[in-house]
């Protein structure tokens, strides 16, 4: 089943102003159907979002881009991963933020695990190899358009941190110089929103 319309299953990072921010709630409920709960995990099914976003008619939510991308394992800290996935996620977006602040943002949130799986946008597994596990951590940019002022780019973002950590419990302990065997596997998709656009899947029957 997928996750309730009410809990945040992505942080939200906004730089919207007021009038815009309505909007971008419900581009979080929207995303927040694609987050599927099983009896051992949550995690964003980005192959039926992606069928979603292909089938939708409407002119306010539109398909800009796609991104997606792998940093190989190797032994790294916190930080260094941080860097990495900031350096994409700036490529991956159309308008400029502020590095140290998204750098903080998602540092605050892999040195805070528990705290990120209580708000909702962040879920542990095992992984095939029995000694690693990962988290899904699942973060919604909303920055204006600088040229249209009823539009925003939203970007829904996945990323999975993986590393030779084998218990959930033991993740709760790192900091931004905690060095592991990391790697990442990072997706993105950029929408461009126009001001109005309402979750289309709010009045009909949730996924099973």
């Amino acid at each position: 089943m997928s996750a309730n319309e009410d809990t945040k299953t992505f942080q939200p990072f906004s730089k919207l102003p007021p009038s815009l921010v309505p909007t971008s709630l419900q581009v979080m409920k929207y995303t927040g159907n694609f987050v599927v709960i099983t009896s051992d995990n949550k995690s964003f099914d980005w192959a039926a979002f992606k069928n979603s976003i292909n089938s939708y008619t409407g002119d306010d939510l539109t398909f800009d881009k796609y991104k997606h991308t792998t940093i190989a394992r190797s032994e790294a800290t916190v930080k260094v991963m941080v860097d990495k996935i900031v350096k994409f996620l700036l490529d991956a977006l159309s308008v400029v933020i502020d590095t140290v602040e998204l750098a903080a943002t998602i540092e605050a949130t892999f040195t805070n695990l528990k705290t990120a799986k209580s708000n909702g946008w962040a879920d542990w597994s095992k992984s095939s190899t029995s000694s690693n596990s990962s988290w899904e951590y699942r973060i919604l940019f909303a920055v204006p358009n600088p040229d249209l002022t009823e539009f925003f780019y939203s970007l829904v973002t996945t990323i999975k941190l993986e590393a030779d950590i084998e218990e959930e419990s033991s993740w709760w302990g790192l900091v931004s110089s905690s060095s592991k065997n990391f790697s990442a596997t990072i997706d993105a998709m950029e929408l461009v929103v126009m001001k109005g656009f309402r979750d289309p899947l709010q009045n009909s029957l949730r996924r099973t």
